[in-house]
């Protein structure tokens, strides 16, 4: 009979025990700031940093993860035009450009996923997150996860223009993966609603 055991994560870089719940993808230790991206049972250094609340709300402040993928969008084809996208990059003319999209780690209902990350990733609301000594788990979307979500979301923001999208080609190259820890309100009915833009889950 083969025995198992089960050992402690510890920080890489300070030796602190790490918090990690079952199938969290990603780790943050509260002692150093130091992030960590579990891949093949190997811990690999990763960004994680933390928005400031910016709106007033009742409820205990609990942090919730998000990807960050810095990308370089290419918009290669396209035979009906419109003007989201337009000003999704800044009122260029609509072939591509820098984009941050903003693409929750955590499990939510499909619907509340594709609301809060289209609302962050258009808005770009955080200028300047920072480390905080605050405790963040539930990672539960890898970073090939969160980029099939921000292909998802460039399509529904091109799919959603008034006119008929009959061909739409384009590439996403990614330059950096990145973890933000959103501050969400924790509320008497069980609800989340993030301290950023205002929005619940």
């Amino acid at each position: 009979m083969s025995e198992f055991k089960l050992e402690a994560i510890k920080c890489k870089n300070c030796g602190s025990g790490l918090m990690v719940e079952l199938n969290d993808l990603v780790t943050y230790c509260t002692n150093c700031g130091s992030g960590f991206e579990i891949l093949g049972g190997e811990m690999k250094p990763i960004e994680i940093n933390f928005a400031s609340p910016a709106r007033p709300a009742e409820g205990d402040i609990v942090y919730k993860p998000f990807w960050i993928l810095k990308a370089n969008v290419t918009i290669l084809e396209r035979t009906a035009t419109g003007g989201f996208l337009k000003n999704l990059f800044g009122g260029n003319d609509g072939s591509g450009g820098k984009i941050k999209f903003y693409i929750p780690a955590f499990r939510m209902p499909v619907d509340n996923l594709r609301e809060m990350a289209s609302a962050f990733t258009i808005k770009d609301p955080v200028p300047s997150p920072q480390k905080f000594n605050v405790k963040v788990t539930g990672f539960t979307y890898d970073r090939e996860d969160a980029l099939k979500i921000a292909e998802f979301l460039l399509i529904s923001f091109e799919a959603e223009k008034s006119d008929t999208m009959k061909t739409f080609r384009y590439e996403i190259n990614v330059d950096s993966y990145e973890i933000l820890g959103i501050p969400f309100y924790k509320q008497s009915n069980g609800n989340l609603r993030d301290a950023i833009i205002g929005l619940s889950i």
